[in-house]
């Protein structure tokens, strides 16, 4: 079940309820609990008053609410039993209850500090600390001069010392706080938490900002995320924080199904339905989303949606699309600009097809559609909705910023008809709360995101390689790949990470088949027919026919890194210093910077295994291969992976080695 907004932060709270979970039975009475306080009074007449706050003193919290309860209904204007109550209701977890009666002890008395001081604490619990800080302020000018506290102070204090020689040992010599000092100690304290949180940096804040009218429209609808608080970092870059410390696997954020943008709902609107008799193929499920979110920008005040759209960014600066020549210069070598190129032609080619049979469409323009593209693109999430597979917009959810490992899981709920963000791990007061987009090569998150990570194991780049017409068997081989490939067979293409997975295995396979001398390709043809129905899982199948056959392809792929890395401008070194010493002229030069560098050290990477691999083919004895191996291995782990998939097992099936 949902734990309630903020009571992990209260370790005593959790106390009493493990304990109230454990009680058999029904609690004791009234009368009950009346004798043993006056027992404990030496005999004394007693009221419900004292009843609960004999029993508030002994953390007996769920007896002393009864208690107060009871008084109340007698002394419905005393302050002091919704002021001892709201105490109470704290200690249980109960902070609304405490809120409320705190709000009635201040109805009836305004000039009560106390009763500020009930309030604010509360307001503290449920994480309100503006209001928190409001209330303590307030009831700290109301407090009575320091004199008159001192002296009551004293007063309380010989009452203290007097029974404490009477034998109360259970007591301290020690006068409680006055109210003067815990709202002096609550102010400190709160005011230390909205410096810790940084929060006048927080964005939903202002009542005259876009985020503030697009949290108070998701909270009156039903929406929940009470831990959590957005912080601007300049302009164009926003976070999500916390305002607690949150434990593991608890649930920070819901959204209702009516606040999500889904594919469904899109395809079921009129431009949807505009878009769906015109009969055009559609080419990326994002369009129909894009089309649904112009048609409702339009509505402006209107649409039930323009507390969100009003908070969406005018313009995407950091997308790559927009960069202008200067910028993209700096790009030069990096297959990323061929990807620029790509999506550019494929948004011109989107709108113009659905622009010509789709009037009210073609009214938003290309600029616009792009515009709705790129939102869509940098926020959508993939849910399941009622067993349909779809994508949508989530209002606040898509204020998270990428990191790996993930700090958060998120999905759709069908029980809660909502979308939920829940915690992987603890995380704490004032840190930023990430999703994660996923593991992926740099290029995809600088053309789609508008960022690139500086350290990303995911990155790729791209080498050429191609069937030489020198090669004696090339025409034989020519054969096999035109009836056994769908892609072009003569050069190729590939985008690689730097370890030997699938799509660096393909990449050696077909190099492998074009370094095969004829023996080796007679062989190759009576295997070929196994995997006959996937052309293309026949190159990632193709094994190391020999040792010579695998210097070969390691040469080729050296070479082919090479000619790659030569197309830069710049040197892996000379990056790195730019970067190091922060010598860029924008947080976009940046990018770029961060973009080549990644491309060009998977191209070093494929450089260095051939030198090493080589290598270690040369040696004449599996022993000598074998202890070479051994002092070798365990440095890079991807490319361990190759010398126990490829160099291992030649150096096994052949004998004796050159």
């Amino acid at each position: 079940s949902r734990r309630r907004a903020g009571s992990h932060c209260h370790p005593a709270s959790r106390a009493m309820r493990r304990r109230r979970k454990t009680k058999q039975g029904p609690g004791p009475s009234l009368s009950d609990l009346r004798e043993r306080t006056k027992k404990h009074l030496s005999g004394k007449s007693t009221t419900p008053k004292d009843v609960g706050n004999h029993e508030f003193a002994s953390r007996n919290f769920e007896a002393a609410v009864e208690a107060y309860s009871l008084a109340i209904s007698a002394e419905k204007k005393d302050v002091t039993l919704y002021s001892n109550r709201s105490a109470a209701y704290c200690a249980l977890g109960k902070f609304g209850k405490a809120l409320n009666d705190a709000k009635t002890a201040i109805a009836i008395n305004p000039q009560w500090p106390k009763g500020y001081f009930r309030l604010g604490y509360a307001e503290e619990k449920m994480i309100q600390y503006d209001d928190a800080l409001a209330h303590y302020t307030q009831g700290l000018k109301l407090c009575e001069t320091e004199t008159a506290e001192k002296i009551a102070a004293t007063k309380r204090n010989n009452r203290i010392k007097k029974s404490a020689k009477n034998g109360d040992s259970q007591r301290k010599g020690r006068a409680s706080p006055t109210c003067h000092e815990l709202l002096g100690e609550a102010i400190a304290r709160v005011t230390g938490f909205m410096n810790t949180l940084r929060l006048d940096q927080r964005i939903e804040a202002d009542k005259k900002d876009p985020f503030f009218r697009m949290v108070t429209w998701l909270k009156e609808g039903g929406a929940r995320f009470p831990e959590l608080y957005m912080r601007r970092y300049r302009d164009d870059h926003r976070g999500v924080h916390a305002l607690t410390n949150i434990d593991p696997q608890k649930e920070i954020l819901y959204v209702p199904l009516k606040f999500i943008m889904t594919s469904e709902m899109a395809k079921s609107s009129p431009i949807g339905k505009s878009i769906a008799l015109s009969k055009v193929e559609v080419e990326s499920s994002h369009t129909w989303l894009a089309a649904f979110l112009l048609s409702e920008k339009a509505k402006q005040k209107s649409s039930f949606f323009y507390p969100y759209i009003s908070i969406l960014p005018e313009t995407f600066s950091t997308i790559p699309l927009f960069f202008k020549q200067d910028l993209l210069d700096e790009l030069k070598g990096s297959f990323s600009l061929e990807k620029i190129d790509r999506r550019n032609e494929h948004l011109r080619k989107e709108f113009d097809a659905i622009a010509a049979k789709v009037p009210e469409f073609k009214k938003f323009g290309h600029d616009a559609f792009v515009w709705a593209r790129l939102v869509i693109i940098t926020r959508i999430f993939g849910i399941v909705v009622n067993n349909i597979k779809t994508d949508g917009l989530v209002p606040y959810a898509d204020m998270l910023n990428h990191k790996l490992p993930r700090d958060t899981a998120w999905t759709y709920q069908d029980t809660l008809k909502g979308f939920t963000i829940n915690t992987c791990r603890p995380i704490k007061l004032g840190e930023e709360v990430f999703d994660s987009y996923g593991r992926k090569c740099n290029h995809r998150f600088f053309v789609n995101y508008g960022f690139a990570l500086t350290e990303n194991e995911d990155n790729e780049a791209v080498v050429t390689v191609r069937l030489k017409s020198s090669d004696p068997e090339a025409s034989r081989k020519a054969r096999i790949f035109q009836n056994f490939l769908v892609r072009p067979y003569h050069e190729r293409s590939y985008q690689i990470p730097a370890k030997y997975d699938q799509k660096t295995r393909a990449l050696f396979g077909f190099l492998r088949l074009c370094k095969m001398n004829a023996k080796e390709l007679l062989a190759f043809a009576g295997e070929r027919k196994m995997i006959r129905h996937d052309p293309e899982a026949l190159l990632e199948n193709v094994l190391p026919t020999s040792k010579r056959n695998e210097l070969l392809v390691l040469q080729e792929v050296q070479q082919a890194a090479e000619t790659a890395m030569s197309a830069f401008s710049t040197s892996i070194e000379t990056d790195e210093k730019l970067l190091k010493n922060k010598d860029y002229k924008s947080l976009n030069h940046r990018n770029c910077i961060v973009m080549r560098l990644g491309e060009k050290k998977v191209l070093q990477w494929f450089i260095d295994l051939a030198d090493r691999a080589t290598r270690m083919l040369e040696y004449r004895s599996f022993l000598s291969f074998a202890s070479h191996a051994k002092a070798i291995m365990h440095q890079d782990t991807e490319f361990d992976v190759y010398v126990e998939k490829v160099l291992e097992p030649l150096a096994i099936n052949e004998s004796m080695l050159l």
